[in-house]
């Protein structure tokens, strides 16, 4: 799936194309979080859309009560259409997700384009069921949607012809758009920049709660003034929606994830301890040494605060399919750790996670590219696994990577090779560094020579 973004902040033209890895990089303020956080409402669909195509259907739904479409033909005839509209109700949605005015973004532009066939393939192989339902119980659904496994046939059955249309239809759109997008991610999770603090004071920024509290506390409650407030964020989306995830600890902690092997090497690897959420959805952590008893988060390093958020949904919320999106994973962690860190995404993304960073760290992408090199098979690998502490499973497919460099308000594709991401913007920092410390260390020793 290719996203094309125009007048994107401080972005004025430039391509994503969403791979297992891809790594968004360059200096800061040049639009990497813009672009991820469009991403994410693209993947976790946070847009609303109604194809003009799905009001024929609907009329004809309502005469008959059972319809039954072609997925082959529908896509045929409606697909440009359709990633038209959905590329429009994302863009409509770009203010509400960062949480400002309209205005901010009346010059953007996007364009999405997805494969067609593989879309097909795709969903001609799973069964595929959604219902919109009144109540809980399994006798409750208004409009049935349904395509067996291995067919191209959708059966739509209405039980409730006083459903208004409109209802319908943005039923239906939204459950053609997620039997496109499914194909690209299950579900979605961002962990943002400021999660640390998130992490410690989730409780306290719950945006609802606090405003209602705010309002409780005045003399005279105007009922449409505490409406307004509520459906107002304070927050970009993204960071909303982490905060509500931290939220729902208690009844999240309840499911087991696919992932919980990884999260074990963050505990062993990384942290030295583990995470314990109590039933009121306080957080601790536990450390290995012996005698240690069971902090509160707040009385922790850095780095177990920030990596909470990433231990738990590996733990518990992980699926194959998903899409789990960071904003620079480095945060707080030593050089040895971001290696680390490295090699835990690249298990990830090979064990069915598309996974999305933006980063600043060299340390991270060289570890990357460490582990492109070792997917290909040479005389001495084996012996260097040893030597460096790589695991058997410890490569990436550079097939699976992208990357990409935001600089000079535009977004370029970074080439990868056998031997991993060819990252000259930090290449040349590096270098500049280097350059300056020799530059000023022998100038130095060579007046302090002459001196004598």
């Amino acid at each position: 799936m290719k996203i094309h973004f125009e007048k994107l902040g401080v972005i004025n033209r430039g391509d994503l194309n969403l791979n297992g890895l891809t790594l968004l990089c360059g200096p800061n303020n040049t639009g990497k979080t813009y672009a991820m956080y469009c991403l994410y409402a693209l993947l976790d669909e946070k847009f609303e859309v109604r194809f003009p195509f799905v009001q024929e259907i609907v009329k004809n739904l309502l005469e008959s009560k059972v319809c039954q479409y072609d997925l082959n033909i529908l896509l045929d005839d409606h697909f440009e259409d359709i990633l038209n509209h959905v590329a429009q109700g994302l863009q409509k949605r770009l203010p509400s997700l960062f949480g400002v005015e309209p205005s901010e973004f009346k010059q953007t532009k996007l364009k999405l384009s997805v494969e067609r066939d593989q879309i097909l393939k795709n969903a001609i192989h799973h069964h595929w069921q959604m219902r919109l339902r009144l109540g809980t119980q399994d006798s409750d659904w208004i409009l049935d949607i349904e395509k067996p496994k291995q067919s191209n046939q959708i059966t739509l059955t209405l039980q409730d012809k006083g459903v208004p249309s409109r209802v319908l239809v943005e039923f239906i759109s939204s459950n053609i758009t997620r039997l496109i997008f499914s194909q690209t991610a299950r579900s979605c999770l961002l962990l943002p920049s400021e999660r640390a603090g998130l992490n410690l004071f989730f409780k306290e920024l719950s945006s609802i709660r606090n405003r209602l509290l705010h309002h409780a506390q005045k003399d005279n409650i105007n009922p449409m003034e505490v409406l307004k407030d509520i459906v107002q964020s304070r927050y970009a989306e993204p960071v909303s929606d982490y905060i509500e995830f931290l939220n729902n600890l208690t009844t999240i902690k309840k499911q087991k994830g696919k992932y919980r092997e990884q999260a074990q090497i963050v505990h062993r690897k990384i942290l030295n301890g583990k995470y314990d959420i109590d039933r009121y959805g306080e957080i601790f952590f536990l450390p290995y040494r012996s005698h240690s008893k069971k902090l509160p988060l707040h009385f922790t390093s850095s780095t177990v605060k920030t990596l909470f958020g990433l231990v738990f949904y590996l733990e518990h919320s992980a699926q194959s399919g998903d899409c789990l999106m960071i904003d620079e994973p480095e945060l707080n962690l030593h050089p040895d750790n971001q290696r680390n860190l490295a090699r835990l995404l690249a298990q990830l993304v090979k064990n069915g996670i598309k996974v999305v960073v933006s980063t600043h760290s060299t340390y991270l992408v060289r570890e990357l590219n460490n582990l492109i090199m070792l997917h290909k098979p040479f005389s001495q690998a084996e012996a260097l696994r040893k030597r460096y502490g790589y695991e058997a499973d410890d490569s990436l497919d550079p097939d699976l990577v992208s990357a990409y460099l935001f600089d000079q308000k535009s977004i370029k594709a970074m080439d990868i090779d056998a031997e991993g991401v060819i990252a000259e913007t930090f290449d040349e920092v590096v270098n500049t560094l280097n350059q300056s410390s020799n530059e000023i260390y022998y100038s130095s020793q060579e007046e302090e020579q002459g001196a004598e």
